[in-house]
């Protein structure tokens, strides 16, 4: 079994709509992206989305997958591929993006060794019934490609065999906006104007479960069994913030999920939903951002 990186360090920055490009920047130096020893010659991005709609914190927003392929450019990673959905799952304009940045699009992941950078890119969320929404379950999608729209029991095995090959990783979670889908009347959004990355993906996922007031080890099982095997650091006292840390003082999400049966929500669509996406998308800088994107990559959502 291959040895995650000897300091579990997570980078924290806290960001804003017109200094989002600078802040990744920023970010993934403090996480240390490009500080593996072999260099990395091509960069496999996976971005994860929870929901059909492009419902705010439900899924990587376009400008994470654009600064993402952008800074791997300047960092002289020539060749990048992106696994996507099919195309009628790709409502966030993933596709148009790694088009005009010249990424080749995946709907299968190719062979990884040293020299390929593994980006998991993914939302700051929670699901039904507790279910982290996390980066480490983007891996999974190299060997199920179902995994980058919804969580599966793979993710142990894929992150040992992305350990195993030796492939560098980066993981990084936009919760610019959170979203907490753990109450069965409407989804809950909220701005929080963060920015998180690390390259051990269960540190990440570990300090995005504290978040949403989750005990990584007692209350989120993939996390607990990969700490066991040693792919990963979950243990928060063993786990080093760097950055912003500031940014983490209060707790995101809902307290006390409201009791009933649990939506679909991947396909489902309410009017509370509506309401929440319109109000997101108009009234808040990061909604007219996403506004933004939409535009200069002409999507189109048609509900």
């Amino acid at each position: 079994m291959s040895v995650p990186p000897r300091k579990a360090v997570v980078a924290i920055v806290h960001t804003s709509p017109e200094t989002i490009h600078a802040d990744y920047r920023r970010l993934l130096a403090l996480a240390g992206m490009g500080a593996a020893p072999t260099p990395s010659h091509h960069a496999l991005l996976i971005p994860r989305h929870a929901r059909r709609m492009p419902f705010p914190g439900a899924g990587a927003p376009p400008w994470q997958l654009e600064i993402i392929m952008r800074l791997c450019r300047v960092d002289g990673i020539a060749a990048i591929a992106t696994m996507l959905p099919e195309p009628h799952n790709d409502w966030y304009g993933y596709a148009a993006i790694a088009a005009s940045l010249g990424s080749t699009v995946l709907r299968r992941a190719p062979p990884l060794d040293r020299a390929t950078l593994v980006a998991a890119l993914a939302p700051g969320r929670i699901d039904a019934h507790n279910s982290l929404f996390g980066a480490t379950h983007a891996l999974a999608a190299l060997f199920r490609t179902d995994a980058i729209i919804r969580n599966t029991g793979s993710v142990i095995d894929a992150l040992a065999q992305v350990r195993y090959a030796g492939a560098p990783l980066i993981a990084v979670i936009d919760a610019t906006t959170i979203s907490d889908g753990r109450d069965a009347g409407a989804e809950y959004a909220e701005i929080r104007s963060t920015i998180l990355a690390s390259r051990d993906p269960i540190a990440l996922d570990a300090i995005v479960a504290a978040q949403f007031g989750l005990d990584p080890l007692r209350d989120v099982a993939f996390l607990r069994e990969a700490h066991r095997r040693g792919l990963g650091t979950a243990d928060l006292c063993a786990i080093t913030c760097c950055g912003d840390v500031e940014a983490l003082q209060d707790r995101w999400g809902l307290g006390d999920p409201a009791p009933g049966a649990t939506l679909d929500r991947f396909n489902r669509w309410t009017g509370a939903d509506m309401r929440t996406f319109e109000g997101w998308l108009y009234h808040t800088g990061w909604g007219r951002l996403f506004q933004a994107y939409q535009t200069r990559y002409a999507v189109r959502v048609r509900r």
